[in-house]
């Protein structure tokens, strides 16, 4: 192989097939757990706030779409949320798309959080839930409650960082999430002509607070978008920006 390239999470394995065609390897460790903390007392604490007459749900994690539907589904006895939903774009809008358990009235989508909460302001909501992770970002709630604008905050999942030292040398590592990142850099540095991609804003923030390597943006939210970011970058790493 021409480059090799590691992958703080699992990717699907066509992607590292169509990789391994244009002599890049994709190596997998992961470095974060996902643990879903659904219960029938945070259900119900849902269900009370929807009852309030709450009708805005957002969703900035593509773990919250899938684990909060996974459990309507289930525990919750096929439970469906209906109402106006605000989400990331890429990955997450495609999940909530694809939930079965959740309505799609999906009234803004931005690429960022920031962006998104820009965007709910204008729409002149009052009061939401978000759904997300023991680690979200701060940035969304916390321009939504600066607005004026009541945020419940439901947890869904606890993500747990699971740093691995890093011995192998690799051309490239691609990042899903900040909390990915902090965990990779917990325990690793980089050299200089290692290039990073990003599968974000955020996440690229987050790898600039532990590197100054060069940074690829994926172009949308998802595995198939990193992967082609990959491959472009190194059919043309010859060719001047």
């Amino acid at each position: 192989m021409k480059y090799k390239v590691l992958s703080t999470k699992k990717i699907n394995s066509s992607l590292k097939v169509q990789a391994w065609q244009n002599a890049i390897e994709v190596v997998e460790q992961e470095f974060i757990s996902i643990k879903p903390v659904l219960s029938k007392e945070k259900f119900k604490a849902l269900n009370d706030l929807i009852h309030s007459g709450i009708q805005c749900f957002v969703f900035t994690s593509y773990n919250a779409v899938t684990l909060l539907n996974k459990y309507l589904s289930t525990e919750g006895n096929g439970y469906i949320i209906n109402g106006k939903f605000a989400t990331l774009s890429g990955n997450t809008k495609k999940a909530l798309r694809h939930a079965t358990q959740l309505g799609k009235n999906i009234i803004a989508d931005a690429e960022h959080a920031s962006l998104l909460a820009k965007k709910i302001i204008e729409l002149k909501i009052d009061e939401l839930i978000f759904f997300c992770g023991n680690k979200r970002r701060g940035e969304l709630p916390g321009i939504l409650k600066d607005a004026g604008i009541k945020v419940h905050e439901l947890v869904v999942y606890e993500t747990t960082e699971t740093p691995v030292e890093i011995t192998d040398e690799f051309d490239a590592i691609l990042f899903f999430s900040p909390s990915g990142a902090e965990s990779f850099f917990s325990v690793n540095t980089l050299s200089t002509q290692v290039v990073c991609f990003a599968i974000g804003k955020t996440t690229a923030d987050s790898i600039r607070n532990y590197a100054n390597n060069k940074i690829i943006l994926s172009e949308f939210s998802g595995q198939e978008s990193m992967i082609a970011s990959v491959q472009n970058f190194f059919q043309n790493i010859n060719y001047p920006e």
